[in-house]
């Protein structure tokens, strides 16, 4: 049995960060295959006890490095095998948390996951040791906390574009991009160029995978809902539009998708 906590980020840490969470538990058997879809989480695994084995784009299954950092995907990519023990620790960022805490360039990272190890940035190696360091989720939230305070101090100041990119997330999309340019005081043009190196993604291609998200995450809360009534609800100018982002993000048709994923929603 796997079993999933989850704490919020403090007020002063928030615009970085989306939330944590922890799986600790036993997958017993031969394990469990779960499909990942694409989805705009930027988030950073720990591995606290043997790693996942991963599967991308239809490879051979092949053991997860022991901290990895995962950008933004637009679409399905991986299969994640649970097998055995499992404890992970999970920091969901914000659209461009990493980027400001860290400067790295997210467009490296669309559709991909990288060993922490690889990225050579010490204070990110510094941040890993010290959740390893620690011997329990509380102590490993706080602990973190306290070191995103201090790594706040010098970081890059959060700006108009990256309170634009928080409002196309937290609205799930919804707004169009030519508005989030307009809200951060630059051209549409500048904006998307900004946007790419801060978040991974264009800003089109993440909204739409924020939106599909929000989709997943309706239908898991509401089973019943049809999925007309859900591209209603979540703008698309019809079933079949939703359908399209459905095979985009998932690899297989709406009919077959939903019992797949139903557990692989965004741990933050």
């Amino acid at each position: 049995m796997i079993v999933q906590r989850r704490a919020r980020p403090s007020i002063d840490c928030v615009t970085v960060v989306r939330g944590y969470s922890e799986r600790r538990g036993e997958q017993t058997g031969p394990g469990v295959i779960f499909p990942l879809p694409g989805r705009p989480a930027q988030f950073l695994e720990v591995y606290l006890e043997q790693p996942y084995r991963v599967s991308v784009d239809g490879g051979s299954f092949a053991t997860a490095p022991d901290a990895v950092l995962v950008g933004p995907s637009s679409r399905h990519t991986t299969r994640l095998w649970m097998q055995g023990p499992v404890s992970t620790f999970h920091i969901a960022f914000q659209p461009s948390g990493f980027h400001r805490l860290f400067g790295l360039n997210m467009s490296g990272l669309a559709d991909r996951a990288a060993a922490a190890i690889d990225l050579d940035l010490p204070p990110l190696d510094d941040l890993v040791a010290l959740i390893r360091a620690r011997r329990s989720f509380e102590a490993r939230v706080s602990s973190v906390e306290t070191w995103l305070r201090r790594r706040l101090v010098d970081a890059r100041s959060p700006d108009a574009m990256d309170r634009a990119a928080r409002l196309l997330r937290r609205a799930r999309g919804a707004p169009d991009v030519g508005w989030a340019a307009e809200r951060a005081g630059v051209s549409n043009r500048h904006f998307q160029r900004l946007f790419v190196e801060r978040v991974g993604l264009s800003p089109k291609l993440y909204c739409r995978s924020v939106r599909f998200e929000a989709v997943m995450d309706a239908r898991d809360a509401e089973p019943r809902s049809s999925w007309t009534e859900l591209a209603h609800r979540f703008g698309y100018f019809d079933q079949a539009h939703l359908l399209r982002d459905a095979h985009a993000f998932t690899g297989v048709s709406a009919s077959r998708f939903q019992p797949q994923f139903q557990a692989l929603s965004d741990p933050s």
